[in-house]
C-alpha cells in the first residue's frame, strides 16, 4: 500500500451463516481478497489510499445493526480513524432501509464515503443515490420474502404434526431417510415411563429424580437433531420438569404462531398415556402453589450477577442457608449445585464451591471506594464521558436541527405549489416575501449544523478538577451510606466480573479492562470459603482479613 495515501480505508465483511464463517477458504477470505484486490488495482491508477482496518462480523445476519464489529467501525468512523469503507456488495452493510439510511447519514456527517464492488455508481449525483435506494430496497425485500418463505414453510410442517429440528425428546429418535419423523427408542422410552411413575408416587421433583439416579435410571447424554451441549447424564429437577411437562410423550407437536400456543396430533407414536400426563401435570401446578414466598428482608447481594469462579469460569449466584446462629449468606457454584443435588454423593470440583458474602462484599466495596481516588481512573472517566458526547449529544442536537430543517422543506415546498396555482389577477409578492422568509430560516439551520461538528469537544466538558472534586464528594458520601441496596446498585455500574479463587479474588471494572483489574490476596483460606456454622451479620469491617492488594494489569 502507499504510504501517502489520501484515505484511510476500512474493509467490512459479513456472512450470514457459521457454516460460512468456520470455513477457512470460504466467503469471508474471498470477500476480504477481492476488496484487497480492488484497492491495489486503484493504487496502481493513482493514489487512492491505504487499507488501516478490517472488520469481520462472521455468523451474523444483517436484518438490524446488533453487530460488533459493525458498531466497532462506526465508532471509529466518528473518531475519524476511517474515511472511506468498502463492502462487496451492499447487502454486506445492511438489509434494513431504516438502519442503512440513518448509518449512511452518519457517514456523511463524519465525511466518510462507501464503496461497493457489486453496485458501483456514484452517490454524490441524484442518479446513483435513487440507484442506491433502490437496491437497498430489493436488498430489504429479499431478506424479508425469505423470512416469510421459511416460516410459512415450518407452520406447515408443525400442522401437520412433524418435528422441525432442534434436540429430540428423551425417549424419541429421527428415523433415517425420513426427515420430520420420529419413532419411540426402545433403549430408552422406560426411563421415560419409569420418572412418570415415580413422581406420581414420590409426589416431588426432587426425591423423584434421587431415585432414578439411585436406581439406575440415566438419561443419555448425547442429544439427537441439535443442540450444542450434552445432557449431564444424570436426573435434575430441571430436566425432570422438562420430560414431565413435554406434550411430545403423548403424542402432540406444541408450536407458536403469531403469539399464540397451538397443538396438531404428532406423527410419532405416544409414549406416556394421557390420564397419567394429566396427572403429574396437576400435581407439579399443585406444588408450584405451595412455594414460599419471598421476603423483603432477604440479604441483598451486592455482586449478584458479577460473581463467577476463578478457576471454571461458571457463575456463582447469592444464596442462604441457615447456620447454628441464624441465616447466613454466601456465593456458590449455582449450576454446579443444581447438577448434583439429586445425586446422593456429590462432587464438586472446584475450590472455593462455595464462598461467605460477608467475606467478599466489603473487599470489593473497599477497592471500589480506593478507586474513586485513582487519578488514572478519573481520566478515564474523562475519556468515557467523551465518547457518551461524541456518541449521544452531537447525533441529538444534529438530529433536532435536521428535524427543523425538514419542516422548512415542507413550507417551502407548500409556497412552492401555492405559487404555482396562483390566479394571474393576484399578486405573488407576499407569498415571495414569505419564502424568502422561509429561506433565510433555513440557511441559518443549515449552517448551525455544519457548526456542530467544529465546536470542541472540550469546550463542552467540566475540567478533570471537577472530576476529582466530584470523586471525594462521591467517597465521602459512598462511605456514609450503609444502605446495601444503593451500594449494589453502585457496583453493578463499576464491576465488570469478579473472579473468586482458593485464596483471593480478582476484580475486574468496566473503566478499563486493561489497567483496572485488581487481585487482593486473603489472608485465610477457611474463613475465606467456610459458609456453614457463621454468624450472619454483615459488618464491613470484617474486610480487615485484606493481606495485599495489588495491580495486576
Amino acid at each position: 500500500m502507499l504510504k501517502n495515501s489520501n484515505l484511510k480505508i476500512a474493509l467490512y465483511i459479513r456472512v450470514s451463516t457459521e457454516e460460512q464463517a468456520e470455513n477457512p477458504e470460504g466467503p469471508i477470505k474471498s470477500q476480504e481478497q477481492r476488496l484487497r484486490e480492488a484497492v491495489n488495482y486503484r493504487n496502481r491508477q493513482s493514489s487512492f489510499g491505504e487499507i488501516v482496518s478490517v472488520y469481520i462480523d462472521a455468523g451474523i445476519s444483517a436484518k438490524d445493526m446488533k453487530r460488533p464489529k459493525l458498531q466497532e467501525m462506526l465508532m471509529d468512523v466518528r473518531l475519524k480513524k476511517i474515511n472511506f469503507i468498502m463492502v462487496t456488495e451492499i447487502s454486506r452493510l445492511s438489509r434494513n432501509n431504516r438502519d442503512f439510511f440513518m448509518m449512511w447519514d452518519m457517514l456523511r456527517d463524519n465525511k466518510c464515503s462507501f464503496m461497493s464492488l457489486r453496485e458501483d455508481f456514484d452517490t454524490t449525483t441524484s442518479a446513483g443515490e435513487m440507484l442506491l435506494c433502490q437496491i437497498v430496497n430489493f436488498s430489504q425485500f429479499e431478506r424479508k420474502q425469505t423470512s416469510e418463505r421459511v416460516v410459512a414453510n415450518l407452520l406447515a410442517r408443525s400442522k401437520r404434526g412433524l418435528y422441525n429440528g432442534g434436540s429430540v425428546p428423551l425417549g424419541l429418535q429421527t428415523i433415517p431417510n425420513r426427515p420430520g419423523y420420529l419413532e419411540i427408542d426402545p433403549d430408552h422410552a422406560p426411563t421415560v415411563k419409569k420418572a412418570f411413575q415415580v413422581f406420581l408416587k414420590e409426589g416431588s421433583l426432587s426425591p423423584t429424580a434421587r431415585w432414578l439416579n439411585d436406581n439406575g435410571y440415566k438419561p443419555k447424554k448425547h442429544l439427537q437433531g441439535g443442540g450444542s451441549k450434552m445432557r449431564v447424564g444424570h436426573f435434575t429437577v430441571d430436566n425432570l420438569h422438562l420430560i414431565l411437562t413435554n406434550k411430545a410423550y403423548i403424542g402432540l407437536k406444541v408450536f407458536s404462531h403469531k403469539g399464540e400456543t397451538h397443538e396438531a396430533p404428532a406423527v410419532w407414536d405416544a409414549i406416556i398415556d394421557e390420564v397419567v400426563f394429566r396427572r403429574v401435570n396437576e400435581l407439579l401446578a399443585k406444588n408450584r402453589a405451595r412455594l414460599k414466598p419471598i421476603k423483603e428482608n432477604r440479604h441483598p447481594y451486592i455482586l449478584s450477577g458479577v460473581s463467577f469462579c476463578m478457576t471454571c469460569g461458571d457463575h456463582m449466584s447469592g444464596k442462604s442457608a441457615t447456620g447454628r446462629n441464624g441465616k447466613v449468606a454466601y456465593y456458590e457454584h449455582s449450576w454446579a449445585t443444581k447438577r448434583e443435588s439429586c445425586l446422593t454423593k456429590k462432587t464438586f470440583k472446584c475450590d472455593p464451591h462455595r464462598v461467605l458474602a460477608k467475606r467478599i462484599e466489603p473487599v470489593v466495596w473497599d477497592e471500589f471506594c480506593k478507586l474513586l481516588s485513582n487519578e488514572k481512573f478519573i481520566k478515564h472517566l474523562l475519556n468515557k464521558v467523551k465518547e457518551k458526547h461524541l456518541e449521544n449529544d452531537e447525533q441529538q442536537e444534529r438530529a433536532r436541527y435536521k428535524a427543523k430543517l425538514y419542516g422548512v422543506n415542507s413550507q417551502i415546498d407548500a409556497l412552492a405549489e401555492r405559487i404555482g396555482i396562483l390566479p394571474k389577477g393576484i399578486s405573488p409578492t407576499p407569498l415571495f416575501n414569505q419564502l424568502e422568509k422561509i429561506q433565510n430560516a433555513k440557511k441559518e439551520i443549515e449552517e448551525k449544523l455544519m457548526s456542530i461538528k467544529e465546536i470542541n469537544l472540550d469546550q463542552r466538558l467540566v475540567p478533570l478538577e471537577t472530576f476529582n472534586k466530584f470523586a471525594e464528594f462521591s467517597k465521602k458520601v459512598i462511605s456514609e451510606n450503609s444502605d446495601f441496596n444503593i451500594r449494589r446498585q453502585i457496583l453493578q455500574k463499576f464491576v465488570k466480573r469478579v473472579e473468586i479463587g482458593p485464596d483471593c479474588i480478582k476484580i475486574h471494572w468496566n473503566v478499563d479492562k486493561e489497567f483496572y483489574t485488581n487481585e487482593v490476596i486473603m489472608s485465610s483460606k477457611r474463613e475465606f470459603s467456610q459458609a456453614d456454622a457463621c454468624d450472619s451479620s454483615y459488618n464491613a469491617d470484617n474486610s480487615n482479613n485484606l493481606k495485599n492488594n495489588r495491580n495486576v494489569g
